[in-house]
């Protein structure tokens, strides 16, 4: 089964109120939502970790150079870093694989907030298996349990091989109720009515708390003229769900056709007292059509959306081709096992002493192994350790040139992470040790740039609609990058005077 064999060219969204009253519609919106998260988590993941490997990269030289020696070329220890760091490439390994990598190789250096940045992204493994399995059950939302079937003949929209497609279904799963449902009603509207009773009594066995079986056994025992038997199946749906207009209704229609105007009465005032506007559209329909007389009831898009979530071999194949266009490498059902092999290793990579990992002071900009984090947290050397502690009367007369040499550092680092801001918004900040901000900026431009390529638009809905807003996600994608520009221009990560 190939990914898009649910997509056609019909358009992905409609008005809202349309949308939350169909299940294609409402499963679209979820899906296309649920992927466009997903895919710039990734993409944030991604480049959250490209931008650690710029930060980082003149601190693991400064290792190599002091490890291998002075008498190989720089030249050549840039490019065993270089292979050091694209080592999955060599096994076929999707994107998040490098994260994986890239986050073990720098652990050493990366600073509180950025562990924890790699400790979010190993609990995304952990749920893995899950992430691709409901982004599975959204690209196959039309293969699954005949979910498409079931909406098209309740909604009067079905084929010849709906009705074949339903009728099979139930004859392989007999513990399935909502296709019995969706059968009953085929053969009530040929007016096959002791059928019908005999297929919703079967859902009702299954399913005997569903008032919805009771509703159409109703309709079913009125068509057949046992009208009593249909007014006791519309009060036990109305003790199960005394709130639903749609069982007052019915039973007032019912009492009206045996002339039992004063229970009629009665039970539409019930309903007028739940929900007069509905009521008023059900008697409007029967005012224009003297055929309209009971009203059926779709099944819940909850429960449509559960069943979509059920597994399946559709549903499978997809899932396990989400996390292959993601990881690859392994099985997605070994998810788990990764994530806690990637626990373990990183919590033996801490007992590793700090002092063995080159670190760059954010004041003087000088390479340290011994130092201390400043009161933001973030690595200074032990000379501007103790110059913060000193007094400003012993700084200025102990301490003059390293003082400049702070100064012309900090010009020198403000202009320098300004200008991977500019280049991409977030990347200048995690850079300059302001990981909140620069994750947040990432975080936008990520989404930006999944709107602007997608237009949020993954998977399509089997009905049609009549609006598309893939132009509009588009702008709307725009818009973001353009804002996350501008405050990167408007407030650079370090501000120098300050």
């Amino acid at each position: 089964m190939e990914l898009v064999s649910i997509q056609t060219n019909m358009v992905s969204t409609a008005l809202l109120k349309d949308i939350l009253s169909s299940w294609p519609k409402a499963s679209t919106l979820l899906g296309n939502i649920y992927f466009s998260v997903i895919l710039a988590t990734i993409l944030l993941f991604l480049i959250i970790g490209i931008s650690l490997i710029v930060k980082h990269t003149p601190n693991i030289l400064n290792d190599l150079k002091g490890l291998i020696g002075a008498d190989i070329p720089e030249i050549a220890i840039k490019l065993w870093l270089a292979f050091i760091l694209l080592i999955p490439i060599f096994f076929d390994a999707g994107p998040l694989w490098f994260v994986l990598w890239w986050f073990i190789v720098l652990w050493g250096y990366v600073t509180k907030p950025e562990k924890r940045i790699a400790f979010v992204f190993i609990s995304l493994i952990f749920m893995s298996g899950w992430i691709v399995h409901i982004g599975g059950s959204f690209l196959t939302m039309a293969q699954t349990h005949v979910n498409r079937e079931i909406f098209m003949m309740e909604n009067h929209m079905g084929s010849v091989k709906d009705v074949v497609a339903v009728a099979s279904w139930i004859q392989k799963h007999h513990e399935d109720a909502d296709p019995v449902n969706t059968q009953a009603l085929i053969e009530k509207r040929k007016g096959n009515y002791i059928n019908a009773v005999q297929l919703l009594r079967h859902a009702l066995d299954l399913e005997p708390n569903n008032p919805r079986f009771y509703n159409h056994l109703g309709i079913a025992l009125s068509g057949k003229g046992r009208h009593q038997d249909a007014i006791d199946a519309f009060k036990a749906a109305i003790a199960i769900n005394p709130d639903n207009v749609i069982y007052h209704y019915n039973i007032s229609r019912v009492y009206q056709g045996l002339y039992a105007l004063y229970e009629a009465e009665k039970e539409i005032k019930l309903a007028s007292n739940i929900d007069p506007s509905r009521l008023k559209e059900f008697l409007d329909e029967e005012g224009k059509d003297i055929n309209h007389k009971f009203i059926e009831e779709h099944i819940p898009i909850t429960k449509l959306l559960h069943r979509q979530l059920n597994p399946s071999k559709d549903l499978k194949v997809a899932a396990s081709a989400l996390w292959d266009t993601w990881f690859g490498i392994i099985d997605s059902t070994k998810a788990i096992y990764l994530g806690i092999i990637c626990s373990i290793i990183l919590i033996f990579l801490r007992y590793i002493p700090k002092e063995k990992f080159t670190k760059r002071c954010s004041r003087c900009g000088n390479f340290y192994y011994v130092g201390s984090p400043s009161t933001g947290n973030h690595p200074i050397c032990l000379q501007c350790y103790w110059l913060d502690i000193k007094s400003k009367k012993r700084t200025a007369s102990v301490m003059q040139d390293k003082i400049e040499e702070i100064k012309k550092y900090k010009g020198y680092y403000s202009s320098y992470t300004a200008t991977f801001e500019m280049i991409l918004p977030g990347m200048g900040s995690i850079i300059a040790n302001s990981t909140l901000k620069g994750v947040a900026r990432l975080c936008i431009i990520s989404i930006g740039i999944i709107l602007i390529i997608t237009g949020g638009q993954f998977v399509f809905s089997f009905v049609p609609t009549d609006i598309d807003m893939g132009s509009v996600i588009r702008v709307i994608g725009v818009i973001m990058i353009g804002t996350a520009y501008w405050r990167a221009y408007k407030s650079p990560p370090i501000r120098l005077g300050m």
